[in-house]
């Protein structure tokens, strides 16, 4: 606690609400390429970046001619921070643009700043990142479909995949899909763009692949996947061999669940995960007061032979579905959104995750109890969120370079055996991290061996 207290206090003191901070936002905006011709312009592309940024931290953003209505009813509101004059944008000019930037620019001009300030910060106040949290998951664009009244067939919802930094609370991708079952092929094809070195990735028993591990361990992350009923001859395997090895098995108690954890010391025969080293029985008691509670057992594999990053992993599998997903949904009202060309859709979910990380990032430097109180605080206002936010964010070396810091990061090399601590345990200790997780600090200290 003495850390977190210091190191709040040491963030907090930092903190200076600057009036044209608008101009640093649209500075970080020119980043991103402009496709149109120069000289036949009438708005800069910088002007309406941030004005569907702030409508985005609204949360009003769900179709390009509610956001055009938007605008024209609040003029006066953009026009006191100077990103409009007499004109106002149409829901073409937004339509157009949102069809033709690059997604990836607007994601690396403003997340790559803000993965580089969570970084910083942490070298501050003193805190060594150890391993990090990858999680990956498809959410569907439900507004994206259509019915086709000529041909009696089904436009399908755009589904887009997803990568959460679990541990920086920035979504590293977002690409569009045809269909669920292109997930698969699409986490691989992301994953192998990623240093894992002292990563952790997880996801949903879909993403329970051989090639998918392979990749993970090539790469030199670990992975933690769940293992289900679609892979029974492999669960089943799991079962017998934990109840072959009963005594060599070790149990914790961690926030609510009984783990059970056995280590593998034997040769792996060639139908079982590729480089398995422990396998994970969980029952989950967080619905113990719930009427329909009847727990049942859950099994997971991992590449870690240290039962505690293994552990937290499945405590935070949900964190994708749960903060991210359940932001965007709850509060963006992805679901609701209209736009059917695929640019258009990520660029979107881009500036949701935008949105997602601004009030992650707030909550924790603010010191409020949660996402839920810096929304109330601030959807109606978010210029005042970002008064205070964007002069600490300058300075920080721009979105381009996060595909290098992807391809050269660098980072404490622990073995399986001697990473006894997670980044997601050292960034408890971390300011702009505190509220990142669903978790308390004294992780170590809430478990229970036997």
């Amino acid at each position: 606690m003495a850390d977190i207290n210091t190191a709040m206090i040491l963030v907090r003191s930092k903190l200076k609400r600057r009036k044209n901070f608008v101009k640093s936002l649209l500075h970080f905006f020119t980043d991103v390429g402009d496709f149109r011709m120069a000289g036949k312009t009438v708005y800069r592309l910088d002007d309406i970046l941030c004005i569907c940024l702030l409508l985005a931290l609204k949360g009003k953003f769900t179709s390009f001619l509610g956001a055009a209505e938007y605008i024209r009813f609040r003029a006066s509101y953009f026009r006191k921070l100077g990103l409009i004059g007499d004109r106002i944008p149409s829901h073409d000019t937004l339509r157009r643009i949102f069809n033709e930037i690059d997604a990836s620019e607007l994601r690396d001009a403003i997340l790559g700043r803000i993965r580089k300030l969570v970084d910083s910060t942490a070298r501050t106040a003193g805190v060594s990142k150890k391993m990090r949290l990858l999680s990956g998951d498809g959410k569907a664009f439900k507004g994206s479909g259509r019915k086709d009244g000529r041909k009696n067939d089904k436009i399908r919802n755009i589904n887009v995949f997803n990568i959460l930094d679990v541990s920086n609370a920035v979504c590293l991708a977002s690409i569009p899909l045809d269909d669920k079952d292109s997930e698969i092929p699409a986490f691989q094809s992301l994953l192998r763009r990623f240093n894992l070195k002292n990563t952790m990735v997880t996801g949903d028993a879909l993403h329970c692949q051989t090639k998918t591990m392979e990749i993970i361990i090539a790469r030199g992350g670990h992975y933690t996947f769940t293992v289900k009923d679609n892979q029974s001859s492999r669960k089943a395997h799991i079962i017998d061999m934990m109840e072959l090895n009963s005594k060599k098995i070790k149990n914790f108690c961690h926030n609510n669940c009984e783990y059970s954890v056995l280590v593998i010391d034997w040769g792996l025969a060639d139908g079982d995960f590729p480089h398995a080293e422990a396998y994970v029985r969980m029952v989950s008691h967080k619905r113990a007061d719930q009427a329909d509670y009847n727990p049942q057992p859950q099994y997971f594999v991992s590449s870690s032979s240290n039962p505690l990053p293994a552990i937290e992993t499945i405590d935070n599998r949900w964190c994708i579905e749960n903060d991210l997903h359940g932001f965007k949904d709850g509060f963006n009202h992805e679901d609701s959104c209209t736009f059917m060309d695929k640019n258009a859709i990520v660029v979107m979910a881009v500036f949701n995750n935008i949105s997602y990380s601004f009030y992650r990032l707030a909550s924790a430097v603010f010191g409020h109890s949660g996402m839920a109180e810096t929304r109330i605080r601030y959807e109606e206002c978010p210029e005042e969120m970002l008064a205070k936010l964007i002069p600490l964010m300058e300075g920080q070396p721009h979105g381009a370079s996060q595909k290098q810091h992807e391809g050269a990061q660098k980072g404490l090399r622990l073995s399986p055996e001697k990473a006894v601590s997670f980044s997601l345990l050292s960034a408890l200790r971390h300011p702009l991290c505190r509220c990142f997780f669903p978790f308390r600090p004294g992780f170590r200290a809430r478990f229970r061996f036997s």
